[in-house]
């Protein structure tokens, strides 16, 4: 007991000299300090968080100074005292909002302890899961929401696919977590973040914030190497700055396919702040997700459809069905056709992340998906056009991996960077639209400036191929949507390209870039006997 009463009493003097610290007298002191950090609310969160004697909760009060412990204890006038703690009888404060509904839950349960260890054990401010569409970062909060919420006294979820502003979701949260004693109270949004991270201080809650990417702005500056948010919505990342730096008991648990930038000097494995990056389902859990759409087939059959890809959920989903509509549920017919499947609502997912890039983003990964192997950081640097300096283009490559856009691959000689299959199968497609448009618009303009991706990369890298995606797939592929364009055999369409090469003629190197040295490609592959000649003074960068 004389134990419990000195760290009381320590603790106090503690935050008193935490309030000189920071300059704060008696007349600046903020509200929510003082609210707080009284002796009375120290008593109140004493109260709260330990399984204590009355007598002994009355006998710390007046070692303090404090005869009505009932209005510390916030009791009845009567005095009577409940069997459960005080956080345990507000347990019942739950706002599911937009939260779906998970009727079945696979696998992650490495993930599921992970969370449950940082936000029970470690109390985590601010957790945020991080993955490409589709993977399963909605699914996976509600599940650890719905695992956790007794160790809560609330639980609210939002989701922010709206993009509400930032004083709209205040309110709201500010609502809940007062159970309708508070509404905002103030137009200047950093007293609005105040007063909610107040009442995060009171209760202990779970704060689910769903879809944050929403918000985020496409990065057109490629200086900028995390997420930045749209016009008239930055305050949200002071907001989330507050919440992993300033004190409160509450965890606030965010949904993203970016990471926010205020994220990422406070957070590590012992700070309070943590990111868990999401992959796709290991074998044997997402062969359970598809057995559990009806789908059956051998287990190597299951197993190389599952690696086909990468083991995202909602991509295995959409292509159970399609394979059960088109094969009969033939899963060796489907995989015999050797092509990975988008399908509009996978489509529509990589779309939004990918289209979000910087034009130096967007050429990288189109490297990464032409290039017939991974590429090392040297190797990819050489093969730019207009190469930025090494360091920022390790930066632009560390902000691709936090988006789950390309992977790493680890060995003694280089770290090694390559396009997830799915991502890679989105822009190939990509790469292969805009430069069939570019050829499009220069043969009717008859100006070469309109040539960016077709100029920016080789169709045949000279980079030695071990069958992971054969360059001439990627020709064939542009050969095949120019005779859907133009509608005219191979000899046509190749003296349709013979248009362009005068305008090459007598242009610098840079100017021309990689442009005559793809036409050459697919002169070679429509079978065309041309003059080299007609490629005098154009320079043929390899």
């Amino acid at each position: 007991m004389a134990d419990t009463l000195k760290a009381s009493q320590t603790g106090l003097a503690l935050v008193d000299r935490a309030r000189k610290r920071k300059g704060w007298t008696k007349t600046r002191t903020p509200a929510w300090w003082d609210a707080a950090y009284t002796t009375q609310a120290t008593l109140k969160r004493f109260w709260r968080g330990i399984a204590i004697q009355r007598e002994n909760f009355v006998a710390i009060c007046r070692a303090v100074g404090i005869e009505d412990w009932q209005q510390v204890a916030e009791l009845p006038g009567d005095g009577t005292i409940t069997e459960e703690k005080p956080s345990q009888q507000a347990q019942n404060w739950q706002d599911w909002g937009e939260a779906p509904e998970v009727p079945h839950f696979y696998g992650r349960s490495l993930e599921l302890q992970k969370l449950e260890r940082w936000i029970v054990r470690d109390r985590c401010k601010l957790v945020t899961l991080l993955g490409m569409g589709g993977i399963g970062k909605t699914s996976l909060s509600v599940t650890i929401a719905e695992r956790l919420q007794g160790e809560f006294e609330g639980l609210i979820w939002r989701s922010l696919l709206s993009a509400p502003c930032l004083t709209s979701l205040l309110d709201s949260l500010i609502q809940f977590l007062s159970q309708g004693q508070q509404t905002l109270d103030t137009d200047n949004i950093q007293q609005a973040i105040t007063q909610t991270i107040a009442l995060m201080q009171e209760h202990r809650c779970l704060i689910v914030l769903d879809e944050a990417e929403v918000i985020c702005a496409s990065s057109g500056d490629t200086e900028r190497r995390t997420a930045q948010y749209l016009p008239g919505y930055e305050d949200y990342g002071d907001f989330f700055r507050r919440i992993g730096s300033d004190r409160h008991q509450s965890c606030v648990l965010m949904t993203s396919r970016e990471k926010p930038g205020e994220v990422v000097p406070y957070e590590g494995q012992m700070l309070p702040v943590r990111s868990l990056q999401l992959r796709g389902l290991e074998v044997q859990d997402a062969m359970q997700l598809l057995q559990a759409q009806g789908f059956s087939g051998t287990e190597n059959e299951l197993q190389m459809l599952i690696n086909f890809y990468s083991g995202n959920p909602l991509a295995l989903k959409a292509i159970a069905t399609m394979i059960q509509e088109v094969f009969n549920g033939n899963v060796g017919a489907f995989l015999h056709q050797n092509t990975i499947v988008l399908g509009d609502r996978l489509r529509t997912l990589l779309s939004q992340q990918i289209d979000r890039l910087s034009e130096l983003e967007m050429e990288v990964l189109y490297w990464l998906a032409i290039a017939p192997e991974p590429l090392s950081l040297h190797q990819l640097r050489a093969a730019l056009l207009f190469p930025p300096s090494q360091s920022s283009l390790f930066e632009l490559l560390a902000t691709l991996e936090r988006r789950s856009l390309i992977d790493k691959i680890l060995n003694p000689e280089a770290t090694l960077f390559t396009l997830q299959p799915l991502v890679m199968k989105y822009t190939i497609e990509k790469f292969v639209e805009q430069s069939l448009q570019e050829i499009q618009t220069v043969l009717n303009t008859q100006d070469i400036h309109h040539f960016r991706v077709f100029k920016n990369h080789r169709l045949n890298p000279q980079i030695p191929a071990t069958g992971r995606y054969p360059p001439a797939r990627i020709l064939d592929r542009l050969k095949t949507s120019l005779q859907m364009t133009l509608r005219c055999d191979e000899a046509q369409i190749a003296r349709q390209l013979l248009y362009l090469l005068p305008l090459l003629q007598n242009q610098s190197p840079l100017t021309v870039g990689y442009v005559a040295a793809n036409l050459r490609e697919l002169f070679i592959l429509l079978g065309w006997d041309f003059d080299l000649k007609e490629w005098q003074n154009i320079p043929l960068m390899s």
